[in-house]
């Protein structure tokens, strides 16, 4: 009997020893995502915290939590090197900050089916978007709209309350959309492109990070341990983000989306 018990004792540690390298390397990958690309951790972290047990809102509160660590630490490396827009990246912040704090409200109150659902469409259009880019090897046009910057400015702030919404019901943080919005707007320089919407994106993140804590759907230990990783690794592939090929960022990411947003959706499958 005592051997019985011991045998699940040592089978019981081994367990909880492997769940935490596992979040682990979810920190690892969202610090490599972020760090990379500029994007949100959530694609990999929603998928990850469903599978523990947690509600599609607490999955999204915690999310935007390990945005938020992970974020810092990734605009300071693009800061270091002058890749930072302040101006840029708090006008599309700005709206964002509204949006995603109306967003964790709306996401309490609906169905958790439909929220994830409406995350696989997110992931899939996503994932198409950078297929395409991937396989025609599509450089990144500046300033594709030709507007005239006092516009851009009014239309970057509007815009952003949707991105917010995106946030604050999904959990999406915003970066690679903030990375089109100001491609679509703006005239800059790739790499301050990203820093600047991952700039915006740590904002957007606050915000909805925020407001999910107040209505206590965030659990702190599991964002907490994700977020520590995913600053060191950010800060490590944030230093070495300029020595991959776009044709090589955008097939990543397709695969990525792609392969959380599955994974999601056979949670309610």
């Amino acid at each position: 009997m005592g051997s019985t018990l011991n045998r699940r004792n040592s089978l019981i540690t081994v367990m909880n020893a492997l769940f935490y390298v596992i979040m682990a390397l979810v920190g690892l990958a969202v610090g490599a995502l972020t760090g990379i690309t500029g994007g949100s951790g959530v694609i990999v972290v929603v998928p990850f915290l469903l599978y523990t047990g947690l509600d599609f809102p607490s999955s999204v509160g915690s999310s935007l939590l390990v945005d938020l660590i992970t974020s810092s630490v990734v605009v300071y490396q693009y800061f270091r090197h002058g890749n930072v827009n302040w101006r840029f990246a708090i006008t599309m912040g700005a709206g964002a900050v509204i949006g995603a704090w109306a967003g964790a409200r709306i996401s309490v109150s609906l169905p958790q089916r439909l929220l994830i659902y409406g995350f696989f469409a997110f992931s899939f259009i996503m994932a198409a978007e950078f297929l395409m880019r991937a396989v025609k090897n599509v450089m990144v046009r500046i300033n594709k709209l030709r507007i005239r910057e006092r516009y851009a400015y009014i239309i970057a702030m509007t815009a952003s309350l949707g991105v917010g919404l995106i946030t604050g019901t999904l959990g999406a943080s915003g970066g690679m959309m903030f990375f089109m919005l100001s491609m679509l707007l703006f005239s800059a320089d790739v790499r301050l492109m990203i820093g600047t919407a991952t700039l915006s994106m740590m904002l957007s993140a606050t915000s909805g990070a925020a407001s999910y804590a107040l209505l206590g759907r965030i659990d702190i230990a599991d964002s907490t341990i994700i977020g520590l990783v995913s600053l060191i690794s950010g800060f490590l592939f944030a230093s070495y983000a300029h020595r991959l090929s776009q044709r090589a960022i955008n097939a990543f990411l397709s695969v990525v989306f792609l392969l959380m947003g599955t994974v999601t959706l056979l949670k309610v499958i």
